[in-house]
């Protein structure tokens, strides 16, 4: 069976949804576990745990791995964004989205990279 570009393309948004959906879902309760801690006293993160992940995003996917779980693991320290806005508020910065927290620097910021 031969299949079109077209066909393909359908599969790969549909994935590509899938994808969206499990972050975002992932990004939600990492939130309410976060807060859960505050209101318990305790750090927001365990960095332990994080870096627990972060191995296990390099096992799985390699070398890149670790860029995407650093990306996700970003997700959870942002406010969501207001609906029909582009603005988050990120919980190490601030509030302000366009400000970088030098203490909270990542391999790419510390290229030089704009902050995301």
């Amino acid at each position: 069976m031969r299949t079109d570009g077209h066909e393909l393309r359908a599969l790969l948004e549909n994935l590509d949804g899938q994808i969206v959906a499990m972050v975002l879902r992932r990004t939600e309760l990492a939130r309410h576990y976060h807060a859960l801690r505050r209101s318990a006293g305790l750090p927001q993160s365990e960095l332990a745990w994080e870096n627990q992940a972060l191995r296990r995003y390099a096992e799985e996917l390699g070398g890149r791995g670790t860029d995407i779980g650093r990306a996700v693991l970003a997700l959870s320290r942002t406010a969501p964004a207001r609906p029909g806005t582009d603005e988050t508020k990120d919980e190490t910065n601030g509030g302000n989205p366009r400000r970088e927290n030098p203490s909270a620097r990542t391999t790419e910021s510390a290229r030089g990279d704009p902050p995301q």
